[in-house]
């Protein structure tokens, strides 16, 4: 995808549980929020509601009735917005 996109703006600050969502979806898409939540070693329920903000921010996206989900290209410039970030020395 090109990165050549200004950074995303979100209605919620991101928090770094989101950024570990966002790039797992981003390499693993798409997968079940339940699985995701377990290799990424978080509590399920934690990890639902995180999602559902994803979601709303357009950062994720359901692609089926199962609750299966994968990011959305706004979510892999974001993803991709704060890993410059972190190589800039921005955090």
């Amino acid at each position: 995808m090109a990165t050549n996109h200004s950074p995303v703006r979100i209605d919620d600050q991101l928090h770094p549980a989101d950024e570990r969502i966002l790039e797992y979806f981003a390499e693993e898409p798409p997968d079940y929020v339940p699985l995701a939540a377990n290799r990424l070693g978080m509590h399920l329920g934690y990890v639902e509601r995180r999602v559902e903000t994803l979601v709303e921010n357009g950062l994720l996206e359901p692609v089926s009735q199962e609750r299966i989900y994968t990011i959305t290209d706004r979510g892999q410039r974001c993803v991709e917005s704060e890993t410059a970030l972190r190589a800039d020395g921005g955090r």
